[in-house]
């Protein structure tokens, strides 16, 4: 059985989809406070829903129970409720689901993080790392995956194209390559991971099919809507002195991120795990012209 904790995300419960696809006997980590309509997805996929908390320990021991492999995408950067934080969700409580899976005898542990080494430190960067390093000493097999930033958030209307309006945001001078990959894609590499003996005890970094600058990605979007859009330049240095000055946890992180795209120049790396077909940029600008 696997237990994927993160499941009724995006990625999440893409992955739930995949394993059961696969045949696999899957078990979905969820809040008590989870969305019905999400729990309910898990249900009709065949997966069995667990309630479970990563502030309460118990309640992990109980979700990880005969549980051979776990796979862990959560983040609460874009699902924050009452009581979150980073260093008590992202970190504390992914160690603590790390430590049930232990206890439990579970065989090999996928963690989904992010190339957090290339960001500057933020809360958010600081608790992938010590998630990482705790991981890769607890003694059970496990898996480390770092994707490169998803296009489904950086290529989307909240941090860059409003195509209703026709206003698009780069960061920095937006000449940089990002490899943006889909978080599909990443689910489809998760999964490739778990049934694989061969990717324990390893991690690995991964981009989409190719690696394109964000004023190239302005003349993608501007080619799929079939109009021009009006690009505002995000200065790198408003961005670092937005990280520097920032005392919200959440404001820290966002800026970090912000600015660490903006000092990205990164090229094409696929894994062996990846599908032989990915995702790309001129795809989902399609899809996203398409939906608006």
């Amino acid at each position: 059985m696997i237990l994927v904790a993160g499941s009724t995300g995006a990625v999440g419960s893409e992955i739930v989809r995949l394993l059961r696809e696969k045949g696999e006997a899957v078990r979905g980590l969820v809040r008590a406070t989870s969305a019905p309509e999400k729990v309910a997805r898990l249900t009709e996929l065949g997966a069995e829903p667990v309630v479970g908390d990563l502030k309460d320990r118990a309640s992990l021991d109980k979700a990880c129970e005969g549980a051979r492999t776990v796979i862990s995408t959560v983040s609460m950067i874009v699902t924050a409720q009452p009581g979150d934080s980073f260093a008590d969700t992202d970190k504390a409580g992914t160690i603590s689901l790390i430590d049930a899976a232990v206890a439990a005898g579970a065989e090999h542990f996928v963690f989904l993080s992010f190339d957090a080494e290339r960001f500057p430190d933020t809360p958010l960067t600081e608790g992938k790392l010590a998630v990482e390093n705790h991981l890769r000493s607890s003694g059970i097999a496990f898996t480390i995956l770092r994707p490169s930033p998803f296009m489904d958030a950086w290529l989307g209307p909240m941090l860059f194209a409003d195509l209703s309006s026709g206003q698009v945001k780069i960061y920095g001078t937006g000449n940089g390559k990002v490899g943006y990959v889909s978080g599909a894609d990443v689910a489809k590499v998760a999964v490739n991971v778990a049934m694989t003996p061969a990717a324990r005890n390893s991690t690995i970094t991964f981009t989409g099919p190719e690696a394109v600058t964000q004023r190239e990605v302005v003349k993608i979007f501007e080619l799929a809507a079939g109009k021009p859009l009006a690009v505002t330049e995000v200065p790198e240095s408003a961005l670092e002195a937005q990280w520097r000055g920032a005392t919200d946890p959440f404001q820290k992180t966002f800026a970090g991120l912000m600015l660490g795209l903006a000092r990205l120049d990164d090229v094409a790396r696929s894994s062996e795990y990846s599908p032989a077909t990915m995702l790309t940029v001129r795809d989902f600008a399609a899809r996203r012209v398409a939906e608006a």
